[in-house]
């Protein structure tokens, strides 16, 4: 049985690809409910929607989205709120390309998708945030907050950047393998940006399906439509200094800093008619957190190993973190598959297989998660203008991308992308190759 500590999207996916490959699960869930409203949205690309196709959850998806295309029209603005940069039909254009249009929801819209794919929802259960972890001979056992015990082969730490999955397996690394996981990874995380992020209701004033980036100096917007034509938004800030470190060491936000940080860019023009002011005083929901940006250098130690935001986690400017998430689930789960025992529906779970299977999953995705998380990083680096190269970046070269050089940039970091090795792609038609639809891989530059 392999415990899942969050039904988040990547437990869920996970809980979905376990359930379809005949592996036992249980998904233990802090929360008191299945997909809270948290007030986040999440870009679904071709990446994730790839797997999410093999996991039957395409209809779902498109049904929730019908009539509702956030980039039709993607476009680049400068700090005047003036359009500088712009990609008519973009969704059909990566659609041609990669076989998904890129779509925005509500974070909670996915997780329901995910949770009610389940044939049995049973083993989700709510109201059972993971406290403590222990290795016993041949598995893993957990205590929840509310005192209640599971045992396992495998424990996945799906539970994000405050994971207590991770801060529980360095506890036990601690005691038996000093130095296993290296002091830098707790200490040298760093948080360069906060971010409000938030839904408001439709407004006249911004163009429905679209997706907007607007930059400005030490700040910048992503400004998208999604369902129903709300408008789902970000406003990145950054900090005065760097802030280093985890868990207690990311800064918190009260309602009422975020309320004085969105006073102080109420100003900033999104477009020739809207300014900030306007679409946050139309606000359903809205919350300030940090952003710390870390790629662990370990994800797992024993029978412990994490997934998603408890194992890396990025700027979500470049859209990639829920994204990466799935990929993650999937990957492990190629890995896991591989346990099976020759001719059984039953696997080996020994403690050598664990072992390898976690250092095999996490051999494949340091590399793409690194780059992703360089990726984001730079991008949010430009359109906030942090330096010189940067200003003249944005002021006199983004103006000049053509329509083949933006959906390049989007596509290539979508092609190497993983999927579930033992359920079949649905076929869809598209123009690009991914990595692994190719003869060879191709050599990358680094």
């Amino acid at each position: 049985k392999v415990l899942i500590a969050g039904g988040s999207i990547s437990g869920l996916t996970l809980a979905n690809i376990l359930e379809r490959i005949g592996i036992d699960y249980l998904v233990l869930e802090k929360y008191d409910t299945i997909a809270p409203d948290l007030g986040a949205s999440i870009g679904i690309f071709a990446n994730g929607f790839r797997i999410l196709d093999q996991l039957g959850c395409y209809d779902a998806i498109n049904a929730l989205i019908e009539g509702a295309d956030s980039f039709e029209s993607l476009g680049m603005r400068n700090e005047h709120g003036q359009l500088i940069s712009n990609v008519m039909k973009a969704s059909q254009h990566l659609q041609q390309r990669l076989a998904y249009a890129p779509v925005f929801v509500d974070r909670q819209m996915l997780i329901r998708i995910l949770y009610d794919n389940l044939r049995d929802r049973t083993k989700v259960l709510t109201a059972k945030g993971v406290e403590q972890v222990e290795h016993v001979p041949g598995g893993v056992r957990v205590q929840t907050k509310g005192g209640d015990i599971f045992s396992g082969e495998i424990l996945v730490g799906a539970d994000g950047i405050h994971s207590t999955v991770r801060r529980e397996m360095w506890r036990l690394a601690d005691q038996t393998h000093p130095g296993h996981f290296p002091l830098s990874d707790r200490t040298e995380a760093a948080t360069n940006y906060c971010c409000i992020f938030g839904i408001s209701m439709p407004n006249e004033k911004f163009p429905k399906f679209s997706s907007q980036q607007v930059m400005g100096r030490g700040y910048s917007y992503l400004v998208a439509t999604g369902p129903n034509h709300r408008i789902y938004w970000f406003l990145f800030k950054k900090l005065p200094n760097t802030v280093h470190g985890l868990y207690e060491k990311i800064p918190r936000y009260t309602e009422a800093e975020r309320d004085g940080l969105a006073a102080e860019h109420a100003k900033d023009a999104l477009n020739e008619q809207l300014c900030f002011g306007e679409l946050y005083s139309t606000r359903t929901t809205a919350t300030l957190q940090a952003l710390p940006e870390v790629v662990f250098s370990k994800w797992h130690f024993g029978r412990i190993t994490t997934i998603g935001d408890a194992a890396h986690k990025f700027n979500p400017i470049g859209g990639q973190g829920g994204n990466t998430a799935i990929e993650d689930a999937a990957v492990l789960s190629n890995c896991l598959i591989k346990l099976a025992k020759p001719g059984s529906k039953d696997f080996e779970f020994s403690d050598a297989n664990v072992t390898d299977a976690f250092k095999h999953m996490e051999s494949l995705r340091q590399e793409r998660v690194r780059v992703l998380m360089r990726i984001s990083h730079g991008l949010q680096s430009m359109q906030a203008m942090e330096n010189f190269a940067m200003r003249v970046i944005a002021k006199y070269i983004i103006p000049w991308s053509d329509k083949d050089s933006v959906l390049e940039l989007l596509s290539s970091s979508v092609r190497p992308a993983a999927k579930l090795d033992m359920i079949a792609v649905p076929k869809r038609n598209h123009m690009d190759l991914y990595y692994d639809e190719r003869c060879t891989k191709p050599i990358e530059s680094k």
